[in-house]
């Protein structure tokens, strides 16, 4: 035992000396206010610790007296980069990733503002858009480098002037899958309509702002944009070539390899506030839209079976018996690989009385009892895809309905 005690006394000196080199980082700094870095005490710092693209668990200490923070005891991972963050009156400002220059101690001074409304300090510098076909639609990204040579962060008046924003542009019509980026998140970005805003302040100096979204592929797609600020330059690269871009103030600039893609560039320059960029893409085509073909097929589904049904005349089966084939469970095969039977009711109908005429307007609901047991057979052979079925099939159960309802109001049997 006497030999063990030292023992354990070196292992655990060793351990602290090993322990600080696996959380050894000090990441430190002060809290400055205004153009003339007033040290602010009581504001909020937020540490974010982020490996690749996923954020780890962080902390958040206020800044003391003097204006200063400090965080300890951070891991030294190098596949950990770590940023920071804080709010002030509603202007929310980032930093980082922090560099620690091969020492254990990072520092970095965050600087707020005060909120004002001086708008002719704010302009945008440069406004990227980035145009990407998909199979049936656009997918679009947008870039904007905000520039505020002002003293305070800049805080407007949003749309139906209810609300205080800070970015704001006018967006195409259809827009779908909306998604923030960065400067903004689904809590401060707000789409209505055709207007994008963004509650929270343009603080001084510059900042990025950008965003996504899809466009339905059409052969007619409208991007026009309307400007809230001042723009020194848009630049629309597009990796399509087929697809040409059209607008008053848009000049053709050539192409450019980016990223391992080839983009067309499309440019307008200097756009006063309020500046509507007419943006117009063509060269998608009518056919373009794969989600069109089941559409576009469903006519010529139904005129083909109107005609398989006048080759096989009146020399078929009975309404009564047409209709509980109608009727009858559809044997389909579940996820397991068995079958699955599904009643499949097409209308609550009654077959004709016996003897009752089989010709002029009394045959209609045995032609439309047949299409439907046709079409239903037809899918069963491949003859037709799942969705081009559905949809013939509702169209002819609606029209049968009609029918039938018509005939009960009517007394006809």
């Amino acid at each position: 035992m006497r030999r063990i005690a030292p023992l354990a006394v070196l292992a655990l000196a060793l351990l602290a000396l090993v322990a600080p080199s696996v959380r050894a980082l000090t990441i430190e700094g002060h809290v400055l206010k205004g153009g003339d870095r007033k040290p602010t005490s009581g504001i909020p710092i937020s540490l974010h610790p982020v490996r690749g693209d996923q954020e780890l668990p962080g902390q958040t200490i206020g800044s003391g007296a003097d204006g200063s923070y400090r965080f300890t005891g951070l891991a030294k991972d190098p596949s950990i980069s770590y940023f920071l963050s804080t709010e002030y009156e509603g202007a929310f400002y980032t930093e980082g990733p922090i560099e620690f220059g091969g020492t254990e101690t990072g520092r970095k001074d965050i600087q707020i503002y005060d909120v004002g409304r001086d708008i002719a300090s704010v302009r945008v510098t440069n406004h990227h858009i980035v145009v990407e076909r998909a199979e049936d639609h656009l997918h679009i990204t947008e870039i904007l480098i905000f520039q505020n040579d002002g003293n305070t962060a800049y805080l407007g008046t949003g749309l139906n002037h209810a609300e205080n924003v800070g970015v704001r542009l006018g967006l195409p019509a259809s827009v779908e899958k909306f998604e923030p980026g960065m400067g903004g998140d689904e809590g401060s970005v707000v789409v209505q309509g055709r207007d994008l805003s963004s509650q929270r302040p343009i603080p001084p100096g510059q900042r990025p702002f950008s965003f996504s979204y899809q466009i339905p592929l059409s052969g007619r797609m409208d991007l026009s944009h309307r400007l809230y600020f001042p723009t020194d330059a848009v630049d629309i690269m597009i990796n399509d070539p087929g697809l040409k871009l059209e607008g008053s103030s848009l000049t053709y600039t050539g192409s450019r390899d980016q990223g391992g893609k080839k983009f067309e560039i499309y440019q307008a320059r200097n756009l006063p506030v309020g500046a509507e960029v007419t943006m117009r893409v063509r060269g998608a085509g009518f056919w373009s839209n794969p989600k069109i073909y089941p559409w576009l097929a469903a006519p010529f589904v139904i005129a083909g079976i109107l005609i398989f049904a006048a080759r096989r005349g009146r020399h078929g089966e009975t309404p009564a018996q047409a209709h509980a084939r109608v009727h009858a469970p559809r044997e389909e095969h579940g996820q397991d690989g068995h079958p699955a039977r599904e009643p499949v009711p097409v209308a609550t109908m009654r077959a004709p009385a016996p003897g009752a005429s089989s010709n002029g307007d009394d045959d209609l609901p045995t032609v439309y009892l047949y299409l439907i047991e046709a079409l239903d057979r037809g899918l069963e052979r491949g003859e037709f895809t799942r969705e081009s079925h559905d949809l013939v099939r509702g169209n002819l159960k609606r029209r049968l309905e009609l029918i039938l309802s018509d005939r009960a109001t009517s007394g006809t049997r």
